[in-house]
């Protein structure tokens, strides 16, 4: 805790079945950040809206009225104020493969993370039912569950690229992760050392709401990846009170990582590009080809028009000799060519400053009051 943090302490507006939100509790958690949790209803998520333009958990309020939104630049506006325990390595190229994997963590396994939650019966009416349980105190309730269930699995999965056809390779995507994921914990209890990092932060949001809780991915990681169910609890429980500052960092190569490097090269940086130029030229929809997948008519999603922004302006900032450590690591044969490909594309909302100002700005229209704030 520090105490002279005039924001502290901080309310985190959060859901329990929530992929992000379990990502910034083990964050704030870790780091001793003082803070409490209240669970979302209709009239904090209607607040939310209000002062920060979007109807969505997490949402940190301050002590003195401000607002926080956004995981990744949360813990990068918190690290600043805590520098105990900081998520990214002092390695400026380590530092940008961290970020690379919490972004890849983040978006690219999105639709695994639905896949698993929204498909499979049992585990869909479960978590639809919780929910909205949630939410409305009454009879609606019960509705709203299967109104949830049918938007989170059309415009999620089917409405954007995920078919009969490559439903079975989205679902495949987690036993992939394991394979990965399994040889990494065997040698050192973080992803890339001692101390969790931002890549540690990036995998844990579908890993440990999704993966780890839901019913039927959770058995699969109970029984083909026991290093990675107890990566989840050893995070979840973590403190660096407890580890102390000695860090001890790694460079993340060997035979293990390479499929994580060419998923990262060859489908999701592919994927960040098709999506940018869709939305430079006007198409709410496109074609994603990329190595490993294609996603037919997929939504042009801008929130990721800014993920590749974010990139670009990360890898920019480093020396010669560390762009050329990265891609030497990461796409040795084309040195991230796709990255800088058609250049940089303005993303349609610059990123706010935080923390957000208090004031109501934002007027709640009704209908995401009914059925959500739309992806976009």
């Amino acid at each position: 805790m520090k105490d002279n943090d005039p924001h502290a302490p901080y309310t985190a507006h959060s859901a329990e079945n929530s992929y992000f939100c379990g990502k910034i509790e083990a964050y704030l958690h870790y780091k001793g950040i003082e803070h409490k949790t209240i669970s979302i209803s209709q009239g904090s998520l209607d607040k939310i809206y209000r002062q920060t333009g979007t109807r969505k958990v997490p949402a940190i309020e301050t002590a003195d009225k401000q607002w926080l939104i956004d995981t990744t630049p949360m813990m990068q506006w918190f690290d600043k104020k805590y520098p105990q325990g900081q998520v990214l390595p002092d390695d400026p190229a380590l530092a940008f493969i961290a970020l690379l994997i919490e972004d890849y963590a983040d978006e690219w396994l999105w639709r695994p993370g639905l896949w698993w939650r929204w498909f499979p019966k049992l585990t869909r009416r479960h978590i639809a039912r919780n929910i909205t349980s949630k939410i409305y105190k009454n009879w609606l309730a019960i509705p709203t569950s299967w109104l949830l269930s049918w938007r989170q699995t059309t415009d999620f999965l089917t409405d954007d690229g995920v078919t009969k056809d490559n439903a079975d390779a989205v679902r495949d995507m987690l036993y992939q992760e394991f394979e990965l994921l399994e040889e990494v914990f065997k040698q050192q209890p973080y992803m890339l050392g001692s101390h969790p990092s931002a890549a540690d932060l990036g995998y844990f949001g579908p890993f440990f709401r999704h993966f780890g809780n839901d019913p039927a991915p959770a058995e699969e990681m109970r029984q083909r990846a026991r290093n990675t169910y107890e990566w989840l609890a050893r995070l979840w429980n973590e403190s660096t009170e407890r580890l102390g500052p000695d860090v001890t960092w790694v460079w993340p190569e060997g035979e293990h990582w390479k499929p994580l490097w060419h998923r990262i090269s060859n489908d999701y940086l592919p994927y960040l590009h098709q999506n940018a130029i869709a939305f430079r030229d006007g198409k709410v929809r496109f074609d994603h080809i990329g190595a490993s997948f294609q996603f037919n008519n997929t939504k042009t999603t801008h929130y990721r028009v800014g993920c590749r922004r974010t990139l670009q302006d990360e890898f920019a900032k480093l020396s010669m000799q560390d762009q050329q450590r990265v891609c030497q690591l990461v796409d040795p044969e084309n040195n991230l060519e796709i990255l800088s490909r058609d250049g940089v594309i303005t993303p349609p909302v610059e990123d706010q400053q935080l923390p957000i100002p208090r004031g109501d700005k934002f007027k709640l229209p009704l209908k995401y009051r009914l059925i959500g704030q739309p992806r976009n």
